[in-house]
């Protein structure tokens, strides 16, 4: 059986995940090319309404030390798979934060004495992960970003890290800011 022959029968078996699998993926579950914009923002709604309950059945079923790992992990691992962007500069903290202004961050700052750095976002209406609607997600997801930001410092300087969210859009902010701490 082909993987398209496979998710739409998954689907007909009630499978309602196998949508946001075929969303991830690229391929639309038998999708014509009179599909229309309206049926995508179907799809990511409805994918970010399964990932928010996701979370929230996570909150309530899984402890707290358990809760954060899974999410940091999580956030890790979309880290490594867009390594490209921050393997460069690997031993340059510097031309790292001067590459997050460019592409994310509104300011870094970075100071070498308390081994600690500051990557303040810009402002934005709404979380970078698609996966997130900030009306319906748990806060708690942020921990993800955790994650990547541990995953992406650790890289860059060869040793660990921990990361500080000082304000996040899902948490009533006006955008992500992390304060990331090089530990002994």
């Amino acid at each position: 059986m082909k993987r398209k022959e496979f998710l739409r029968s998954a689907c007909s078996l009630g499978m309602c995940s196998c949508i946001g699998v075929s969303l991830l993926s690229g391929e639309a579950l038998a999708v014509s090319a009179d599909d229309t914009k309206k049926e995508a923002d179907w799809r990511i709604g409805f994918v970010q309404k399964r990932f928010a309950k996701l979370i929230e059945v996570m909150n309530s079923s899984v402890d707290e030390q358990t809760k954060m790992k899974i999410l940091e992990d999580v956030g890790r691992t979309c880290s490594r798979e867009n390594a490209d962007g921050y393997i460069k500069f690997k031993d340059n903290p510097e031309g790292f934060l001067d590459y997050l202004v460019k592409v994310w961050a509104e300011r870094t700052e970075y100071d070498k004495e308390t081994k600690t750095m500051k990557v303040i976002g810009k402002k934005q209406e709404s979380c970078f992960c698609p996966f997130v609607n900030k009306s319906m997600t748990p806060k708690d997801f942020c921990s993800c970003s955790i994650g990547f930001n541990k995953e992406s410092f650790e890289t860059v300087l060869g040793k660990p890290v921990d990361v500080e969210i000082e304000e996040s859009i899902l948490r009533g902010g006006e955008r992500c800011s992390f304060i990331i701490t090089m530990k002994s």
